[in-house]
């Protein structure tokens, strides 16, 4: 299994002081990417808020405004969180990684389209799964 971490267009360098910000990608396939691309096309003023939480992340120890940045309050989903487009529906769930360097992973999306807490605990599962792959495989 080619498990590997890959730059997100849009977030440069200067966004990345405290944290690398990577996508997680396994065996080719990512889930993060594609729906950015797609959010940026069709829904501009969420894409907006999701790349400037990112930045924000990039920069600082830890977000705790949860308008911002919300971690799983479901304990078996350890360390997972979910970026928020605030008042908005996109989500982008990540994992910190302080095992070899300071890098926050990002792994999937959400569509927030409705209260739904079952699609966004599925969503936070899909999170806390690809994030036991990428300790295993380092």
């Amino acid at each position: 299994m080619a498990v590997e971490l890959i730059q997100i267009p849009g977030v440069t360098n200067h966004h990345q002081l405290v944290w690398q910000i990577r996508a997680l990608q396994i065996n080719g396939r990512n889930l993060v990417l594609g729906p950015l691309a797609e959010w940026e096309r069709k829904s501009p003023g969420d894409y907006k808020k999701i790349m400037k939480v990112l930045s924000n992340i990039g920069q600082v120890d830890r977000i705790r405004d949860e308008k911002k940045v919300k971690k799983s309050s479901n304990t078996k989903h350890d360390g997972v969180y979910e970026i928020r487009a605030d008042k908005g529906s996109a989500r982008l769930m990540f994992f910190y990684c302080e095992i070899k360097q300071a890098v926050v992973i990002c792994t999937n999306t959400y569509w927030k389209t409705k209260s739904s807490k079952k699609e966004q605990d599925q969503a936070f599962e899909t999170c806390h799964k690809l994030k036991l792959i990428y300790e295993q495989q380092n």
